[in-house]
C-alpha cells in the first residue's frame, strides 16, 4: 500500500463496529446470472486499520437506538419482515428473491423468497441469519454520527456496512437493506435543512426516492450515467424532484472512465447547489468505487484524486457526517480513505455551529 503523507494533524471522529462481520453473503444474482458477492465484511475493517495506522481518526464505538428513527424512513412493515426472515433462516443459508413481486398477496405464500419477493427491487442483496443485525447495527453506527455532529465535531465518519443508499422505502436491492445516509439526513433535518451529497459510482436510487417529495433535504449525486450503469432505472439528470421536492434532487451523471478534473468540475456543482441551499448539516454518502481500479465500476480517480474530491466537500462551511458506501478494490480502500481524511483537513473551511437537536 502507496503511504500517505499527512500535513495536517486531525483526529475525526469514526464510528464503528464489527457487529456486521458474521454478514458475509458469497453470491449474488444480477440479470439471472450468479456472480461472487463483493460487498465482503473485510471492507470496513480495511479502512479503519488504515485511518488508525495514520494516526486520522479517534474510535467510538456506536450507541443503540430505537427503531423510530428506522420507521420514519422506511416502511415499519419491511423492517419486521426484514428482522423476521433473518431469524428464520438457517445460520448456513443465504436467501436471494427468485422474482421480483408488486402483488401484496406474495406475502401470504408459505415460501420465504416469494414473501422475500415483495420486499426487493432486485437479487443482489441476500438475506442471512445476520443480516438484520449488521444493517441495524449499521443504522446505530449512522445515528451515533449524527451524536457526535450536535456535540460539536466538524466532520464524522461513520462506517457503516453494509451500505444502505440503494435501500427504499420498502425495498431493498444493491446490497443495501437500510438507508443509513436518509436516516441520519432525516434525523438532522429536524434541526435544520440538511443536504445529501452522494458520491459513490452508482446513482442512490433509494436515497432518492426517500427525498424526492421533500424540501427540507437537498439530495445531489454525482454517478456514473444510468444508460451504462447500476441501478439503470434511475439517475438521469431532468429527474429534479416532485412537488414539495421539485428543484431538491440534483443528479450530474458521468461518462465512462472520467478522470479527476471532469469529477471535479461536477463536484463543483454539485457543492454550488449545496451552499446556495445553505443547509444546517451535510451527510455525504462515500462511495470508493469510483477508484480506477474497482472491479464492478469504470470511472478514471486515483487513490490520491479522493483527497482533492474531500478538500472541495470540506470547503462547505457546514458539519459533515461521511458515511461509507461502496468501494470494492480491497487493496486500495486503505490508501483511499486516508487520502480522503487528509484531504478533509486540508480543504477545511470555518464551521457554523453543530447542528441543533430536535
Amino acid at each position: 500500500m502507496r503511504r500517505i503523507a499527512r500535513r495536517v494533524p486531525l483526529a475525526i471522529p469514526l464510528v464503528w463496529s464489527d457487529v456486521h462481520r458474521d454478514h458475509a453473503p458469497t453470491l449474488q444474482t444480477v440479470d439471472g446470472q450468479v456472480y461472487d458477492h463483493p460487498e465482503v465484511p473485510d471492507r470496513p475493517r480495511l479502512i479503519r486499520d488504515a485511518l488508525v495506522q495514520a494516526g486520522l481518526v479517534r474510535s467510538v464505538a456506536p450507541t443503540a437506538h430505537d427503531d423510530a428513527g428506522v420507521d420514519a424512513v422506511h416502511d415499519p412493515a419491511y423492517r419486521a419482515f426484514v428482522r423476521g426472515a433473518c431469524t428464520e433462516l438457517d445460520p448456513r443459508a443465504s436467501l436471494i428473491p427468485p422474482r421480483i413481486s408488486f402483488d401484496r398477496g406474495v406475502l401470504r405464500h408459505p415460501d420465504l423468497g416469494m414473501r422475500a419477493s415483495y420486499y426487493a427491487f432486485g437479487q443482489d442483496a441476500p438475506l442471512t441469519r445476520a443480516t438484520y443485525r449488521a444493517a441495524r447495527e449499521a443504522v446505530d453506527i449512522a445515528l451515533t454520527g449524527v451524536d457526535v455532529m450536535r456535540q460539536g465535531a466538524g466532520d464524522v465518519f461513520a462506517l457503516c456496512r453494509p451500505p444502505g443508499h440503494h435501500a427504499e422505502h420498502a425495498r431493498m436491492g444493491g446490497f443495501c437493506y437500510f438507508n443509513n445516509a436518509v436516516i441520519a439526513a432525516h434525523a438532522l433535518s429536524a434541526g435544520g435543512r440538511a443536504a445529501l451529497l452522494d458520491v459513490d459510482y452508482h446513482h442512490g436510487n433509494g436515497s432518492q426516492h426517500l427525498t424526492y417529495e421533500r424540501a427540507d433535504v437537498l439530495y445531489v449525486s454525482l454517478h456514473a450515467d444510468p444508460r451504462y450503469a447500476y441501478p439503470g432505472f434511475s439517475g438521469a439528470a431532468d429527474e429534479r424532484g416532485r412537488g414539495a421536492g421539485q428543484g431538491f434532487n440534483l443528479n450530474l451523471p458521468l461518462p465512462p472512465h472520467t478522470r479527476i478534473e471532469a469529477y471535479l468540475d461536477a463536484l463543483d456543482r454539485a457543492c454550488g447547489a449545496i451552499a446556495d441551499f445553505d443547509p444546517r448539516a451535510l451527510v455525504v454518502s462515500l462511495g470508493f468505487d469510483t477508484h480506477e481500479e474497482d472491479p464492478i465500476a469504470i470511472l478514471g480517480l486515483t487513490s490520491q484524486d479522493f483527497g482533492r474530491v474531500a478538500e472541495r466537500i470540506a470547503a462547505l462551511p457546514v458539519p459533515r457526517l461521511h458515511v461509507l458506501e461502496g468501494g470494492y478494490a480491497l487493496h486500495r480502500l486503505g490508501e483511499s480513505a486516508a487520502a480522503y481524511v487528509q484531504g478533509l483537513a486540508d480543504g477545511r473551511a470555518p464551521l457554523r455551529e453543530p447542528p441543533p437537536s430536535p
